[in-house]
């Protein structure tokens, strides 16, 4: 006889002994289904199973209660063994999603702080090479102010050797021709 909830638990009895006539072990086999409450359907399994043992199963009232005494502590045993797989499964998958959620945290943290170092060093570039064209600049106007002030210093210099000149002239010219003046 099999069973078959939800596609959850797939449950085969065994009735065969040579000696008794009939075998009360059973064979339970699982299949996953991850759309559905794998543990309750387990549960559920379990207990039309163990119901309908008693009921098929040829025993007097000590062999059943026996029997339901067995069947009651193994499927305890299992149920604690599928919590624990369940449990162990749950605390694996949360550790491996926190590993993720920490790896890519770190990720992150080091793209962002590659792209702080760049822009720092980006900013040191730029206020290093405004200092240097800030002196570049007060170099040029001071050698502009300079080379103004040569040439206007070297222009009135030749204005006044020009007029020195015309001065020198107009007395070698008086000096020549003193009626005219």
């Amino acid at each position: 006889m099999s069973s078959r909830t939800a596609g959850a638990a797939v449950t085969t009895w065994r009735y065969f002994n040579m000696a008794r006539g009939y075998d009360d072990d059973r064979l339970v086999v699982i299949e996953r289904d991850e759309s559905s409450n794998g543990l309750g359907m387990l549960l559920l399994g379990l207990a039309v199973g163990a119901g309908a043992a008693l009921l098929f199963a040829p025993a007097s009232g000590r062999e059943t209660r026996d029997r339901i005494s067995r069947e009651a502590r193994r499927a305890g045993r299992r149920v604690r063994e599928i919590t624990d797989e369940f449990g162990e499964k749950v605390a694996d998958s949360v550790e491996r999603a926190r590993s993720s959620v920490d790896d890519r945290v770190n990720r992150a943290r080091s793209a962002v702080q590659t792209r702080v170092d760049a822009v720092n060093d980006a900013v040191d570039a730029g206020r290093e090479a405004a200092a240097q064209a800030r002196v570049d600049l007060e170099q040029a106007v001071a050698d502009t102010k300079r080379a103004y002030t040569d040439g206007r210093r070297a222009y009135n210099d030749r204005v006044r050797r020009q007029a020195d000149d015309l001065n020198t002239h107009a007395d070698q010219h008086a000096d020549e021709n003193p009626a005219e003046g």
